[in-house]
């Protein structure tokens, strides 16, 4: 039997229709909690993109034939479940998961070379950029939005005459240039984020196995939170606000196990490619050592998050190479 050969470009759209048909169903649990009537309107527009970029992909798949994947549906979101968050929350979550939709959205354009793929990764990135701009402006405009770090104004252009500009091992350490200050800010914004969206999900898990590993999840990304703001703040430079109070007392789930591993697995991946790139950008090694430590225990984490969602016959294969080896034999 002749298979038919997929372009990888079609099949790389596996993930965003995966991590889209996630957001549907956040989405419409939050338009449910809302009672901010800008923050609500936000949010139907991001229900509105996510609509229709699956549209978007199921209609490329079908073309080639390609297999529509599982993902989530209506039984993944409890619509009735008490309020979680509160309305600051969603917005805030609403700007950080922008973020990472504009990131996949940028690379995937660059990879791609069909032309319906291109637009699709185009229609997506200028869908989202609009979103992370009306988020970003309402979180300013209602004093939700951290205090940029900011530096003072160099006098002229320097240049590195030391070697000792890249150490940071042991002893003293030159200040932190504005790529690594704004890397650690970066990083503390998604890893806040992350922090207190798995500690809501931690009281809400149904299976107890679920919710002691959302614990561990938690209490890791705090000590990485711990170390990064301690860094800023040797420089005497502020670090991002806590979320934790926007969190209620709720212990219904809205969503499923299966989408709540899921979506913390994402924000782990998420997570070591940024710590990937902070590394690759910072000139201390001190820094670079300290991501490094963050992206090995991460990995451990995305390892232990699979291995949960295969127990749970809940992990949906990527597409994948054929095993030749396997036909040889």
């Amino acid at each position: 039997m002749i298979k038919k050969i997929v372009e990888l470009d079609v099949s790389n759209l596996w993930t965003p229709y995966l991590t889209n048909a996630m957001a549907r169903c956040v989405n419409s649990y939050a338009l449910k909690t809302i009672m901010d009537s800008d923050i609500y309107s936000i949010f139907e527009k991001a229900q509105q993109l996510s609509n229709h970029l699956l549209q978007m992909i199921t209609e490329i798949f079908q073309k080639e034939q390609f297999p529509i994947p599982h993902g989530f549906t209506e039984k993944d979101v409890h619509l009735d479940a008490p309020r979680l968050f509160s309305d600051e929350f969603w917005l805030f979550y609403l700007h950080g998961m922008t973020t990472h939709g504009l990131t996949a959205y940028s690379l995937g354009i660059t990879i791609s070379h069909r032309l319906d793929v291109r637009r699709f990764y185009l229609e997506a990135f200028k869908g989202a950029s609009e979103i992370y701009d009306t988020t970003l402006e309402m979180l300013k405009s209602k004093g939700l939005s951290d205090r940029v770090p900011t530096i003072s104004l160099p006098e002229e252009v320097e240049f590195a005459k030391k070697q000792s500009f890249l150490a940071g091992w042991l002893g003293d350490h030159r200040p932190l240039n504005v790529i690594e200050i704004s890397s650690l800010y970066f990083n503390l914004q998604k890893s806040t984020l992350a922090k207190d969206l798995i500690l809501g999900f931690s009281q809400t898990a149904e299976s107890k196995e679920i919710r002691t590993f959302f614990q561990r999840v938690v209490e890791q990304t705090e000590e990485h939170l711990s170390i990064f703001r301690s860094i800023l703040q040797e420089d005497f430079i502020s670090s991002s606000i806590s979320w934790d109070t926007h969190i209620t007392d709720s212990e219904t789930a809205p969503f499923s196990d299966k989408l709540m591993i899921f979506h913390c697995a994402f924000l782990i991946q998420s997570a070591m490619a940024y710590y990937g790139t902070a590394m690759s950008g910072s000139m201390r090694r001190d820094l670079g050592l300290k991501y490094a430590s963050a992206i090995k225990n991460d990995v451990k984490l995305a390892e232990d998050c699979a291995e949960i969602m295969i127990a749970n016959e809940w992990f949906e294969k990527p597409p994948h190479s054929v095993d030749r080896r396997e036909l040889s034999n």
